[in-house]
Order: C-alpha cells, then sequence, then structure tokens
C-alpha cells in the first residue's frame, strides 16, 4: 500500500504541476487583457487631449489673425483723435471771417484736402442735426425747448466721427425736449 500512496502523490503532485503552467498562463492571459483594455483607455486619453490641443491652437490662430486684422484697421486712431480738434479749428475759423477773402479760402482748401484724407482712411464725418437722439453717436450737452418732438437733435458743437465702424468721437449735440406750457 505504501507504493500505491506513493504513486498516487507522484500522480497528483504531477497533475498539480501540470495544472500549474496551465493556470500561470491563463492568469497572465488575464493579466496581459487588462493592461491591454488600460492602454486602450490611455489611448484614447491622449487622442482626446490632442484633439481639443488641436481645436485650441486653431482657436489660438484665429484670435491672432483677427486682433492683427484690427489693429491694421485701427492703427491710425490716435494720431487721427489727435487731429480732430485742428479739424474743429479751422471750422470755427471758418464760420469767423463773414466775407469771401483769399484767406477763407485758403483754410476752406486745406480742411477738404484734410477731409478728403480722412475719408480715404475710413473716417468720415456723421450729420446729426435733424436726427434722433442715439447716445451711441451723440453726448447731449443741453436740452432746448422746441417745436420738434422730444429727442431730435437740434443743434451741433462738434461733430462725430466714425473710422471704419468705430465711434471715435461722439457728435456734441443740443437735443428737444417739449415745451412747457405756462
Amino acid at each position: 500500500m505504501a507504493v500505491k500512496a506513493k504513486t498516487e502523490k507522484s500522480k497528483t503532485s504531477k497533475k498539480a504541476k501540470k495544472s500549474s503552467p496551465t493556470e500561470k498562463l491563463k492568469s497572465q492571459i488575464v493579466e496581459l487583457n487588462e493592461e491591454i483594455e488600460s492602454l486602450k483607455t490611455d489611448v484614447e486619453s491622449f487622442k482626446d487631449k490632442n484633439v481639443r490641443l488641436l481645436a485650441e491652437f486653431d482657436n489660438y490662430k484665429r484670435r491672432s489673425i483677427q486682433e492683427r486684422k484690427q489693429l491694421a484697421k485701427y492703427a491710425g486712431e490716435s494720431l487721427v483723435k489727435d487731429l480732430l480738434p485742428a479739424l474743429d479749428d479751422f471750422t470755427r475759423t471758418i464760420d469767423s471771417i463773414n466775407e469771401e477773402s483769399p484767406l477763407k479760402d485758403g483754410i476752406l482748401l486745406v480742411m477738404s484736402k484734410l477731409e478728403k484724407t480722412f475719408e480715404e482712411n475710413g473716417i468720415k464725418a456723421f450729420d446729426s442735426i435733424g436726427s434722433e437722439f442715439d447716445p451711441d453717436l451723440h453726448e447731449a450737452l443741453m436740452n432746448e425747448e422746441s417745436e420738434e418732438e422730444e429727442g431730435i437733435v437740434l443743434n451741433e458743437f462738434e461733430k462725430g466721427f466714425k473710422y471704419h465702424d468705430k465711434i471715435l468721437r461722439h457728435a456734441k449735440v443740443v437735443v428737444s425736449k417739449a415745451k412747457q406750457e405756462a
């Protein structure tokens, strides 16, 4: 019997040895499958990050191009703002000279050249008299009773100017108000 027990023990140990490598391989396969799934998740994460980064970069490029266009479009804004008071002085000088004179003609010539140069560069005066008061375009300096309906621009102290589509200077105006009945 002792021999029989030894043989059974050796058979079971051989079976254990044979099943042991199979079990090891199976566990390795499971581990490798888990690692593959983990790596797939990482790859998807990196792909997502890459797509987001590319989108951010495209947005950055578009914003940069737009900012450069805006800078180029409004590059002379500060110079024009500095020149507007000189144009106002020409207008006041012309209004103060009553008679026709070579001086008035010369000032008109210089003023028209300056206005033409402004227009060629996208700077335009806008008329306000007779139009409805618009706070985006006008700065009301005072109200005046009038026969006109309320909120109409009656007089203009300084012309307003637009630089392309941007308000460079608001027109300084007098706005109508309803007459007070006594």
